[in-house]
């Protein structure tokens, strides 16, 4: 058996919560007081209570849904609001909830990479992950005669503004007789501006910026190897995501019969991120009206599938591999969670 710590740092090594947008919710939304050993892990893509009600007959002691059902702060838990009633049911019960949304999309191997897989081709990642390095600027102090070390005068200045700790607001990079590299935050720029008031010394500075990772991050773009119709590729959505029926938009002048050579990926809504992008066809699950007009006269076919329908498929691919990293769980799949919508 395995206790949720051991099994919650197992699920935050799979795909990192920093990789998640700042917006969101992930992580350990629900921690019963009640600590019980996991035996049972139950995926959903939606938390509703005909799924709690599912899980609760598989004796799951862990739920993992993909959408945070926690989303909005909580004034109070009152039986009236469903998602109320799912928090109060899940403490009662014993049941921790786990979220980890845009972490799966952005990770390597993850949902993303997973929606794009129905294409042959070389892939790439719409828009790379970038960590936000520890310290923010880069400051490089260079002294203008051979008397004042920079670095005896910073030490001074930093006397004087103990509000400043070294390692915590400011880390020192190399140090010459003449010249000082170092690290710092935006608060204590002005500091530099003073230094550079009462001594015979100049201060240069930067952004610090990482490099952003290749395989990591929002969307995926892939070149096709060889070009497919329009037909072709709604046979191959269908058949990856499990439905019977797409919304097709034709880009302008085109028909089923069409060849395109690329697809750009967004699971669940993805217009923010796709609108721009160079690609013969979007593949996500909705779009607004006005955004697939935009997309079509810009020569662009719109494939949607509703939200929940690009994402659902990947629960499957992350049992087997929880199953692999755990093999003491047991991991079910809900078979009541669909997306609201339904073709009629």
């Amino acid at each position: 058996m395995a206790n949720l710590k051991e099994v919650v740092s197992t699920l935050e090594k799979m795909a990192p919560l920093s990789l998640a947008e700042s917006w969101d919710n992930v992580g350990l939304l629900i921690e019963p007081d009640v600590k019980k050993s996991i035996e049972c892990v139950f995926l959903t893509n939606d938390l509703t209570e005909d799924v709690l009600e599912e899980a609760q007959n598989a004796k799951a002691n862990l739920i993992i849904s993909y959408h945070p059902p926690l989303f909005k702060p909580f004034k109070r838990i009152i039986l009236k609001n469903w998602k109320d009633r799912i928090t109060s049911r899940c403490l009662s019960q014993g049941i921790a909830v786990y979220s980890p949304h845009t972490s799966w999309d952005a990770v390597k191997e993850g949902l993303t990479d997973w929606l794009i897989s129905c294409f042959d081709g070389s892939v790439t990642v719409l828009q790379p992950h970038s960590e936000n390095p520890e310290f923010s600027h880069i400051v490089t102090v260079v002294s203008d005669t051979c008397e004042d070390s920079p670095l005896i005068v910073v030490n001074a200045f930093m006397e004087l503004y103990p509000q400043f700790k070294l390692n915590n607001d400011l880390k020192i990079l190399s140090t010459g007789h003449t010249q000082l590299k170092l690290l710092c935050n935006s608060n204590i720029l002005s500091l530099f501006n003073e230094m550079t008031k009462y001594h015979y010394m100049s201060a240069f500075v930067q952004k610090n910026e990482m490099i952003p990772e290749t395989d990591v991050g929002t969307g995926r773009l892939c070149h096709f190897r060889e070009g497919l119709t329009i037909r072709n590729v709604i046979q191959r959505v269908k058949c990856h995501l499990k439905v019977n029926n797409l919304m097709v938009a034709l880009a302008r002048g085109s028909t089923l019969e069409s060849t395109i050579n690329s697809a750009a990926t967004v699971a669940g809504s993805g217009a923010s991120v796709l609108n721009g992008v160079n690609a013969d066809l979007y593949l996500t699950g909705e779009m607004s009206h006005h955004e697939i007009l935009d997309a079509v006269h810009n020569n662009v076919t719109v494939i949607l599938a509703n939200h929940s329908n690009t994402e659902r498929g990947y629960l499957k691919v992350f049992a087997d591999n929880l199953s692999q990293k755990i093999p003491q769980l047991r991991v079910c799949i809900s078979n009541v969670d669909r997306d609201p919508l339904l073709f009629v």
